[in-house]
């Protein structure tokens, strides 16, 4: 659920969030062979916004950018993923991240890749990741976890992010996003060195508004790059919400995610009003049901619908998770319906980091004897 990670900037409009992020969208259609580089609101980058044919861009471009640029749209790339550097004639760096679909379209956002201001940590230090277990529902095994955020209050208890949020929020801006990021990155990369069989992922949210920060995409590709985690064991949460009031905005930052190097996975998917838009647009493996949806299985119509969601899912080659299962009553419906993962209190609660390695031994130990 996307609880896992608030941010009171999150309900900004995109143009703001890309404003405050120095962020610009850009867009290549094939056959046009233009680049389309768009602020939202007041200018970010002016010296490079605008549609450009590449010929026409070479100019601004130090040596090397300029056979960069075409090479990333050549129409016989066979790789989705877009991502490198352009070096501009008075010496700026722009880190351009996105994506191409089927259809040779490609979209993402560019940013100033020089060094960012150092944030600061504020109270972040009491911030602290807890797991909840992803269960695969074919075998009841663990097959991965959930990272929400914590916060440790003055009392030394854990407090879930609607307490923290109340108020005045130490944890606006990237800082949030970027130490939950840290704490779960290390904590998989633990569990996997430790219980490589089990071939664990692990699930972040992101904000909408950290969908626009370079920072956090930065961090992303830097944890993806470690070599510390298995590829595509790093799966970012995203919910239609981060769109804001502009989809095109939205799924260029899920396109440059998505070029980081990690999964995508479509939250709380049927609770908002554009989710097949969503779900047609976003370069996503995965979907995670609503848990008020699933918690109404048992009831003809909910069920037709929750059996016409996962069989939409499953045809596109996704994963489908059911969130919010209390108890078990519903579980075998879910099986045979066609979900892969369930979550939820009857399976086990948000738990430390020790604790949820202590749960990965007794599944270790359950499975050797079942062997």
């Amino acid at each position: 659920m996307s609880t896992g990670a608030v941010d009171p900037s999150s309900d900004l409009s995109s143009d703001k969030a890309l404003l405050a992020a120095n962020v610009c969208v850009w867009e290549w259609i094939p056959g046009s062979e233009v680049l389309s580089i768009k602020a939202r609101g007041t200018s970010v980058l002016p010296d490079i916004e605008g549609d450009w044919r590449l010929d026409d861009l070479q100019p601004m471009l130090d040596g090397l950018s300029g056979p960069a640029l075409k090479s990333a749209f050549g129409a016989d790339l066979k790789d989705t993923r877009i991502s490198f550097t352009l070096g501009l004639g008075d010496g700026r760096d722009l880190k351009l991240i996105g994506a191409r679909t089927p259809d040779g379209r490609a979209h993402g956002l560019i940013f100033d890749s020089s060094p960012v201001n150092e944030i600061v940590a504020d109270q972040t230090s009491k911030l602290e990741a807890v797991f909840q277990p992803i269960i695969r529902i074919s075998d009841g095994a663990v097959a991965g976890f959930e990272a929400l955020a914590r916060w440790r209050n003055d009392d030394g208890d854990l407090i879930g992010a609607s307490e923290f949020t109340r108020g005045s929020n130490p944890l606006a801006g990237a800082g949030l996003a970027l130490d939950m990021l840290t704490q779960s990155g290390e904590a998989l990369a633990d569990w996997q060195d430790e219980y490589p069989a089990l071939k664990l992922f692990m699930q972040v949210n992101l904000t909408g508004a950290d969908l626009f920060r370079p920072e956090v995409l930065e961090k992303v590709a830097d944890l993806v790059a470690s070599g510390r985690i298995a590829p595509n064991s790093l799966r970012i949460e995203l919910t239609e919400q981060m769109a804001l009031r502009d989809f095109e905005a939205g799924i260029a930052a899920a396109a440059a995610l998505k070029a980081s190097g990690v999964t995508l996975v479509l939250d709380d998917f049927g609770s908002g009003y554009s989710s097949l838009a969503w779900l047609a647009s976003v370069p996503a493996e995965g979907i995670k049901l609503d848990p008020q949806l699933t918690q109404l299985a048992g009831t003809p119509r909910a069920d037709t619908i929750l059996s016409s969601i996962v069989r939409l899912a499953r045809s596109l080659g996704m994963s489908v998770t059911a969130e919010g299962i209390e108890d078990f009553d519903r579980v075998q419906f879910l099986k045979g319906i066609g979900c892969n993962y369930v979550q939820g209190f009857a399976y086990a609660r948000p738990m430390d980091r020790p604790a949820a390695k202590r749960f990965l031994k007794a599944q270790t130990r359950f499975e050797e004897l079942k062997g």
